[in-house]
């Protein structure tokens, strides 16, 4: 497979990632996580594929983390939004093609996104 059909598809699984849901189950023990809304800046990480640089431009922009009601949505500088699942206390998880986790619970909070094989990891964090 020649390395612009690899970019081209990787670029399209991760479009269509919020789009077929695979949701972790809701974790429903303790308080509820208060309202927030979290801004993070993605970077790809050095162990990554170099076929993942090529993908990087669209995934370093800010991203929005918002809860709401025990429900977190990643809203990407595109304007796709993707739905998590609340997994622990102020974490939240979601994707199938990509992999979402959303860890609001640390300090400094954390944000990573990766595909499905984990060849390709974005990280951010935020105080």
């Amino acid at each position: 497979m020649t390395s612009d059909r690899m970019t081209m598809l990787l670029a399209a699984a991760m479009l269509l990632g919020g789009c077929v849901p695979n949701t972790p189950p809701t974790y429903t023990g303790g308080p509820p996580d208060p309202n927030s809304v979290t801004t993070f800046t993605l970077s790809l990480t050095p162990d990554s594929l170099v076929n993942c640089w090529q993908v990087n431009p669209g995934m370093d922009r800010p991203m929005t983390m918002d809860v709401q009601n025990n429900s977190g949505v990643l809203h990407t500088g595109g304007g796709i939004h993707y739905s998590l699942t609340r997994v622990a206390p102020n974490v939240y998880e979601g994707g199938d093609y990509i992999k979402i986790r959303a860890d609001l619970s640390s300090m400094p909070k954390t944000l990573m996104v990766r595909t499905n094989d984990s060849r390709c990891v974005w990280t951010a964090s935020a105080s």
